[in-house]
């Protein structure tokens, strides 16, 4: 199970200072799911849910993100690649989780990045792709945008290397 290449995906609560991880999603790259679940929060209790669809009372039944850690933690340890779209190591790190030195975490975001701003999102990548992605937040699940990643990842790097076949 090692060197395998995972994507992740990571819904936050907001605001910044408090930040907390309310979703993470792990697949491999072959849409095998590794992890999926929501979390209770430790700190925040309310959060503007039209930003991932989760709303707070739906977490209060949930167990909190210290109680998966160390799951976490073992599928991790078995990635030498982490893709994700517009998401940093940190908010993991921050709860808990530490990357492998060896690990490359690949963002998605980097290199759709056009304009930097509003329409670098999720969206317009799946938009751009063609994959069909809900549009209403609250019907997307961190599956759905796990997989919308995998798919374009898989797409860039059909046309990189097409790119370099020339």
């Amino acid at each position: 199970m090692k060197n395998r290449e995972l994507v992740y995906w990571v819904d936050l609560t907001g605001p910044a200072a408090l930040d907390e991880i309310v979703r993470l999603t792990i697949m491999d790259t072959n849409d095998n799911v590794l992890f999926n679940h929501t979390f209770n929060t430790k700190l925040v209790d309310w959060w503007y849910s039209d930003l991932n669809g989760i709303k707070p009372e739906e977490t209060y039944n949930e167990q909190q993100f210290e109680d998966y850690k160390q799951e976490i933690q073992k599928i991790i340890n078995k990635a030498n690649k982490l893709i994700t779209f517009n998401s940093s190591t940190f908010f993991l790190e921050k709860q808990g989780i530490t990357i492998p030195t060896n690990t490359v975490v690949e963002d998605l975001a980097d290199s759709f990045r056009v304009t930097g701003d509003a329409t670098d999102t999720i969206d317009n990548l799946c938009i751009y792709y063609g994959y069909d992605l809900p549009t209403n937040i609250y019907n997307c699940t961190g599956l759905d945008y796990a997989k919308a990643i995998n798919y374009c990842w898989h797409e860039m790097e059909r046309y990189k290397e097409a790119q370099e076949n020339k």
